[in-house]
């Protein structure tokens, strides 16, 4: 790598966090301020269920590398060092705990 790429890429890196964050900041401000100059509450748009799902998403990614790990652990996967069954099952734990989320959610109204 050059000097200047060592540079150029952490830079960049952190500028398109930077503006990634402030875009998403100043746009949920100019919402928010609209609905108030519309009269509107803006404590409609808060998710109360945000914690359960997020509980339940990272309960379920953490399943998936444990199922991955014994899967690899007894011997279900021919090549021990492919990362593969972790991804698999870390999206199956994932998009489960996603799937749980919707239903008990439903459930509530």
């Amino acid at each position: 790598m050059t000097p200047a790429t060592e540079v150029i890429v952490p830079v960049a890196l952190f500028a398109m966090i930077f503006g990634i964050v402030y875009l998403s900041v100043t746009a949920r401000h100019r919402q928010r301020m609209a609905m108030i100059d519309k009269g509107m509450d803006p404590r409609t748009l808060d998710d109360h269920n945000r914690t359960l799902k997020w509980g339940l998403l990272l309960g379920g990614v953490g399943v998936g590398l444990l199922l991955g790990h014994v899967l690899v652990l007894f011997g279900f996967v021919q090549d021990p060092e492919n990362p593969l069954p972790y991804f698999i099952m870390t999206f199956i734990g994932g998009g489960s705990g996603l799937v749980a989320h919707h239903l008990i959610v439903r459930k509530r109204t």
